[in-house]
């Protein structure tokens, strides 16, 4: 293999990793979230992370328009419509979460951050069901590694009893608006930069929630300052980090494909919350995780046709 074929083949594999690491991030994320809900409303607290999200990109969009000089700038007003049109999906996924998960903690449900990964997870059920609808029609092997994910995902994150609770429901439709958010991500990040897209994502997002939060919620300081810990981390690792990354993946991974690696952010969300919330974590759950990595070598694996 020439060193031109390794560079090529190494910039393609960078794009599944970045997926990679959304995911590991988005799972962490579950136990900011949750640790953030008991100080602020869903709002305010998606309004802080989306805002100060949006803002630690604004470096980064300077630096990568410095250094890539030769790329040709995208027009303001496409930048502006995609970036609102993201926003206005992951503002409806992120509060339907975000409440969701207040839910849990408001009921003292004990396995409201595995249960959050689990049901936000099922978006890699409905993206390629979604995608029907659009015209794109996944490979046949997409079908058992979808089952084999959310069997996974069961095991990983739901107990012996299954309870659905209101929490749940909010959660599930948080699931379809990420779907929706993964698609339309899909179809605007080939076309325009990354950073750039994520930032006016973000800033999208926060308007409105503001506008959420001005007529739903009445902040106050000290409860912010006791939530900051949570609004730092996914600010800038969920919101800045992991949203950029997922832009950047999918520039170059198949959108059923894409969502089937970004869905391991359940194996990330149980581990995190075993780490630092000290919840079980068993042979049912390891299983799970078995699952879910067959799973992504049924896609990963290259057939007869590349």
């Amino acid at each position: 293999m020439s060193t031109k074929e390794a560079g090529q083949k190494g910039k393609h594999n960078a794009y599944p990793l970045a997926l990679f690491g959304a995911a590991f991030f988005w799972g962490t994320t579950f136990v900011a979230q949750n640790l953030g809900a008991g100080h602020v409303g869903t709002f305010t607290f998606l309004t802080l992370r989306s805002f100060m999200g949006s803002i630690l990109l604004v470096p980064v969009i300077l630096i990568a328009k410095h250094i890539k000089k030769d790329r040709e700038p995208a027009k303001l007003r496409a930048l502006l419509l995609a970036g609102a049109a993201c926003g206005t999906f992951l503002f409806l996924a992120s509060a339907l979460q975000q409440y969701g998960i207040e839910l849990y903690v408001k009921d003292a449900d004990q396995s409201g951050t595995a249960k959050a990964s689990f049901i936000t997870a099922l978006y890699v059920v409905l993206v390629p069901i979604l995608s029907v609808f659009f015209g794109k029609k996944p490979g046949k092997r997409i079908w058992p590694a979808v089952a084999l994910c959310v069997a996974g995902l069961y095991l990983l994150c739901i107990g012996e009893k299954l309870r659905f609770t209101r929490g749940d429901i909010f959660v599930l439709l948080c699931a379809l608006a990420f779907s929706l958010q993964i698609m339309c991500v899909d179809h605007f990040s080939p076309k325009l930069p990354g950073v750039a897209l994520s930032s006016v994502q973000f800033l999208s997002c926060g308007i409105l929630a503001l506008i959420a939060m001005l007529l739903f919620e009445k902040p106050e300081l000290p409860q912010i300052k006791a939530a900051m810990p949570s609004l730092l981390y996914t600010a800038v690792f969920s919101n800045g980090v992991a949203y950029t990354l997922q832009i950047i993946g999918q520039k170059r991974v198949q959108p059923t494909l894409a969502s089937l690696i970004m869905c391991t952010e359940g194996i990330f969300g149980v581990l995190a919350g075993w780490v630092v919330l000290h919840e079980e974590l068993g042979l049912r759950q390891l299983g799970g995780c078995g699952l879910i990595l067959a799973a992504l070598l049924i896609v990963s694996v290259p057939g007869k046709k590349t």
